[in-house]
């Protein structure tokens, strides 16, 4: 397999890193964008293995760093899920430059919410991925911060989230998603992969997911499943369920 170590820039100039696996053959079938969560980076285990599994299958994958984690430019502290959709757009121009034909996208927690925004705009999708997947984000202040918390967030400007700071663009970005709203207009085929125990995204997120898409669907809930899927059977399970649909619906 070829892995091509690549760069691009997004809408602000930021420059995005990625790495795009040629297929195994030398022809594509398809191609799959892949998008990590937040404190995640395109060198993640679940990431990497897939990748290199849909190459196998004859799929050319894109994995890359959002703008502000791993070789990506740009600083944490400005992370907002409307600048991860300007650089999955970006993502998306760089793989239709290559011709690959039908294109479907994997998104991962914070990088799961990011594609089902990005496929609500997009309607050539050939199909979507999400795991672990918060439909509503807004809710993360609550969940991480107490109300005093939350509050000094807004009069400081900034507050700090696992020792990274995080200014207010993300509290007024998330001020301004409706995602479900959003996941109503995505016509592609969407599988969504959920453990039943995550203590991060709450698996009644993936069942209102399931319910608020009006297309072809499938909810895969994961038995005693935490957030990042750390019992490697299950990985195994969720990549083998994530390849099988992506590769039917690109090739």
């Amino acid at each position: 397999m070829n892995e091509e170590r690549i760069s691009f820039t997004n809408s602000r100039g930021d420059t995005l890193s990625g790495v795009l696996h040629h297929p195994a053959q030398g022809t594509s079938r398809g191609a799959v964008i892949l998008c990590h969560g937040m404190e995640s980076n395109k060198d993640s285990d679940k990431l990497v293995l897939l990748s290199r599994a849909l190459a196998q299958r004859g799929v050319m994958v894109l994995r890359f760093d959002f703008r502000y984690v791993g070789e990506s430019s740009g600083k944490f502290e400005d992370i907002t899920y409307s600048g991860e959709v300007e650089d999955l757009k970006a993502a998306h121009a760089l793989v239709q430059s290559r011709n690959p034909g039908k294109t479907a996208i994997l998104g991962s927690s914070m990088g799961g919410t990011v594609a089902l925004l990005f496929a609500a705009q997009q309607a050539s999708l050939a199909a979507l991925v999400t795991v672990a997947a918060p439909i509503h984000p807004e809710r993360f202040p609550s969940r991480v911060l107490t109300p005093a918390q939350a509050e000094q967030w807004r009069t400081q400007g900034f507050t700090h989230y696992n020792g990274q700071r995080i200014n207010l663009s993300l509290l007024d970005d998330l001020d301004s998603l409706d995602v479900p709203e959003a996941v109503k207009k995505i016509t592609c085929p969407v599988l969504i992969l959920h453990g039943d125990a995550d203590e991060v995204v709450p698996v009644e997120e993936a069942y209102e997911l399931d319910a608020c898409l009006t297309n072809s669907k499938r909810l895969s809930i994961l038995p005693a499943t935490d957030h990042r899927l750390s019992d490697p059977a299950i990985m195994r399970r969720a990549i083998a369920e994530a390849l099988d649909w992506l590769t039917q619906h690109v090739s």
